[in-house]
């Protein structure tokens, strides 16, 4: 009987009854250190300042989209339905006030209002906002928005319009429902990660919905680009990002490779194929570390390092990949028990001497206490908006030397800024906004 210990469904709060993990405040006070919303207002950061987003995206992908573009400089004004709000708000390990660590983390910099989709007040608020941004991110199953009146053609039409799905907006599956569960199998990863003779594997993360969030950032930027270099005038466009496709996108040489030699490249456990040898071994000490060493150069530094110099690439037998790849068991085999007799420090110092690619596997833990992550600045301080516990956040990427991102503040309380936003884009006064409340459509 297979026996799975889940954590999925439920939403952890840090209580006094559950010990505190060491929070490192020396790791959060860094040069990427956040400031609050006036002061971070108030000096120009991010390559994307200027721009208004309307994200009315939801869970992971829709909201990773939205901060990222947030987190380098972007206006974004984050829609959520009134009482419960984003589900993310709910996911996981939350902090005292009950509200996702996950979401302090990718609702950051975005200015959070509430509004009900589902009535026509709340619906023209929607358009009416969608007419003063310059984009708009959604992640609703294929037709919702067009059966909503909200969809490209009935909005402005220089509107950058984002939308995520699980298949893309068109085609037989545009319909379906689309986890990243799901659709990391259907783009072909869930295939090749893992051991032939197992079940396939998924990691511990939702990255089919975060890379779909991440296509859709990267395709906004295009799309605002092209329009810019027309001096503002070009039309907008739908920027269509699918999380099977992006999962897809990340396939390598696998649809040429099947598509003129019919071999469907199949999973390699801790190795890769067609590549030999990089793999993940087992040091004496019980750790596990990463080796790289299939290019030729790198391959005979590796051999020399673990005491067969015989076996370099001067020896016609392993002179290239491909030979390589033909005594992959060979090679595997005598670097494994090298490494099997040393500890992983020792490995690793080795490797180093050597100048071969390797390193640990590294948890959580591990990454929050690294130094090279430190130096880098990975981690930010931040409160939300309204005020509350102080949480420590991953910076997010790329590191840029000129216009540089930033957290600005952590997720927001739900509605935080919905009179701030209505008053200020739609010159909305008390009466109106007291009825909006009254009718429960904010």
């Amino acid at each position: 009987m297979l026996r799975v210990l889940s954590s999925s469904c439920r939403n952890f709060s840090l209580r006094a009854e559950s010990p505190l993990p060491p929070r490192f405040p020396d790791l959060t006070r860094l040069q990427h250190t956040a400031a609050g919303p006036e002061e971070a207002d108030s000096t120009p950061h991010g390559p994307l300042q200027g721009i208004k987003v309307l994200d009315l995206g939801q869970v992971v992908a829709g909201n990773f989209c939205g901060a990222a573009l947030a987190y380098f400089g972007a206006d974004v004004i984050k829609v959520e339905p009134p009482g419960a709000g984003d589900a993310l708000r709910s996911l996981r390990t939350a902090d005292t006030s009950g509200t996702s660590l996950w979401w302090r983390s990718y609702g950051r910099n975005r200015r959070c209002i509430t509004v009900d989709m589902r009535q026509d007040e709340g619906r023209q608020i929607i358009k009416q906002l969608a007419n003063k941004v310059d984009v708009l991110i959604e992640n609703f199953r294929p037709g919702v928005m067009e059966k909503w009146k909200l969809g490209p053609e009935d909005l402005k039409p220089d509107l950058v319009f984002a939308r995520i799905s699980g298949y893309g907006q068109t085609g037989p599956k545009a319909q379906l429902a689309g986890y990243a569960s799901v659709c990391e199998a259907y783009g072909g990863f869930r295939h090749l990660n893992g051991f032939a003779d197992r079940p396939p594997v998924r990691p511990n993360m939702s990255l089919g919905d975060t890379l779909a969030g991440l296509h859709a950032a990267f395709g906004i930027v295009m799309a605002l680009l092209h329009r810019q270099r027309h001096d503002n005038k070009a039309p907008g466009q739908v920027v269509d990002a699918a999380i099977s496709e992006s999962m897809f996108n990340m396939m390598e040489g696998c649809i040429p490779e099947y598509a003129y030699t019919g071999h469907d490249r199949p999973p390699s456990g801790s190795t890769i194929s067609g590549v030999v040898p990089s793999a993940t071994l087992q040091s004496n000490d019980g750790k596990y570390v990463i080796i790289g060493g299939n290019g030729d150069s790198v391959y005979s530094r590796l051999m020399a390092a673990v005491g067969r110099p015989d076996m370099s690439s001067a020896n016609p037998l392993y002179a290239t990949n491909t030979h390589r790849c033909q005594r992959a068991d060979e090679i595997y085999k005598v670097i494994g028990d090298w490494v099997a007799s040393h500890t992983h420090e020792e490995v690793l110092a080795a490797m180093a001497e050597a100048r071969v690619p390797s390193g640990p596997i590294l948890s959580t833990a591990d990454i929050y206490r690294e130094e090279q992550y430190r130096q880098r600045n990975m981690f930010e301080a931040a409160t939300p908006p309204g005020g509350g516990e102080e949480v420590s956040l991953p910076a997010m990427l790329p590191v840029m030397t000129g216009t540089p991102g930033r957290t600005k503040w952590a997720g927001p309380d739900l509605g935080h800024h919905t009179e701030e936003v209505l008053r200020e884009q739609l010159k909305l006064d008390d009466a109106a906004i007291v009825k909006l409340q009254q009718q429960k459509v904010i």
